[in-house]
């Protein structure tokens, strides 16, 4: 008996070959993702990394000459307590206007007082307080920079204390390091002669441009060898692929632009262009322009268009209910322009403006339409951050329809 249980005792069972650095190497964890080598799973950050580098933006049919302007009044930020909920705040606003290809960001002041350089001293600060307007202008700014240049563009300040925790925004032009793309983004670092110049577009290497541009401002590059030429039609896949292959070229052999051998070596090259180009040929959403009014009015007075707005929307809880009807007599338009309110509504700001002779009863005299987005809010007051994603969301099926 004793012999039998000496036997039992002596029988191992040998688990080498499941056990060490191999085991579970290759197979996948519940989500669907590869686990590392030894089995541990990835981590959260590295599945969202792998998920956000697999991700391609469709590819567009044509490119997009019409454009999509949002105002609203900076004051919105004045009804959060702390600077970091005021950060919060203008961080929800800036993912809602890239979702919705937002081109212009207005930030009109509603209150009889202009805008204010320097901001009112507050009881309890010996600096100055940050003008609402202002503050929303640099936040946005901040978070529509590509991440590569923002310590070259933007000094420390207080307003952008918090910016750096905010979601991001992640648009086509935020381009990662070796991500293919035939428009960059990027900053003038410094002159290498009197006819070009020195550019960082986030890259391995330094872009060399075709004319002299003065350092520290920030340019949108067209990276040479990427031109379209007459080829048979493809699909959006083969269109994407093609256009992978043909950055990379252009990326891995500049032969036969007009540079040196040592250019080679040292840079890539491209070509200074207006910063609608990527929208108005490819297609793509190429981020926000932000402008400060010092009034209701002076947005539609200071338009950098040339014929202004040709579609003007306002809205208020006194306005038409948003219906299909609504859209489909909806007029044609190369400029649009939306306006939101603040806390007391669009009204507010037109009675303030002292260049209007009209009251809060005749605001909807000044829009092409005068639309209530949410008729029937289950809430006595609806947010400016809730109203630009219902509003927004809405309009934007419209928007590309009547766009030309």
């Amino acid at each position: 008996m004793e012999g039998h249980q000496d036997k039992k005792r002596k029988k191992t069972f040998d688990n080498k070959d499941r056990s060490g650095p191999e085991y579970n190497k290759g197979k996948k964890d519940v989500k669907g993702i590869p686990n590392q080598a030894g089995g541990k799973p990835l981590s959260l950050q590295q599945q969202q990394q792998l998920a956000h580098a697999a991700y391609q933006f469709p590819v567009p049919e044509k490119g997009r000459p019409w454009t999509v302007s949002m105002a609203l009044p900076g004051s919105i930020v004045d009804g959060a307590l702390t600077i970091e909920l005021k950060t919060y705040l203008v961080g929800q606003i800036a993912r809602a206007c890239v979702l919705f290809h937002v081109d212009e960001i207005v930030i009109y002041n509603d209150s009889a007082k202009g805008l204010s350089k320097e901001g009112a001293l507050g009881k309890d600060d010996y600096l100055p307080k940050s003008d609402p307007n202002l503050f929303m202008g640099r936040v946005l700014q901040y978070l529509e920079t590509p991440l590569y240049l923002r310590k070259l563009l933007f000094p420390m300040h207080r307003d952008l204390k918090f910016a750096g925790l905010l979601n991001p925004l992640d648009p086509p032009h935020h381009v990662q390091l070796d991500e293919r793309s035939l428009y960059r983004e990027g900053v003038v670092v410094r002159a290498k002669d009197s006819h070009s110049s020195i550019v960082n577009c986030g890259m391995r290497k330094e872009v060399l441009i075709d004319r002299a541009v003065p350092t520290g401002v920030r340019v949108t590059v067209k990276m040479d060898g990427m031109d379209k030429k007459s080829k048979p039609k493809m699909d959006k896949d083969a269109k994407a692929q093609a256009a992978i292959e043909a950055m990379e070229a252009a990326l891995n052999n500049n032969g036969g632009n007009g540079m040196s051998a040592a250019d080679q070596q040292k840079y890539f090259k491209g070509t200074v262009v207006s910063p609608q180009e990527p929208r108005e040929k490819t297609g793509y959403y190429w981020g926000y322009q932000v402008r400060l009014a010092d009034s209701i009015s002076k947005v539609f007075t200071e338009s950098p268009y040339a014929n202004g707005y040709d579609l003007t929307i306002g809205t208020s809880d006194k306005g038409k209910p948003l219906t299909r009807t609504v859209t489909d007599q909806m007029p044609s338009f190369s400029h649009a322009v939306v306006f939101f309110g603040g806390a007391n509504g669009v009204e507010t700001a037109i009675e303030a403006d002292e260049d209007l002779s009209c009251d809060a009863e005749d605001a909807k005299d000044m829009f092409d339409l005068w639309l209530n987005t949410c008729p029937n809010q289950g809430s006595r007051t609806l947010r400016t951050e809730e109203a630009i994603l219902i509003t927004m969301g809405q309009l934007q099926g419209p928007f590309t329809a009547k766009g030309v």
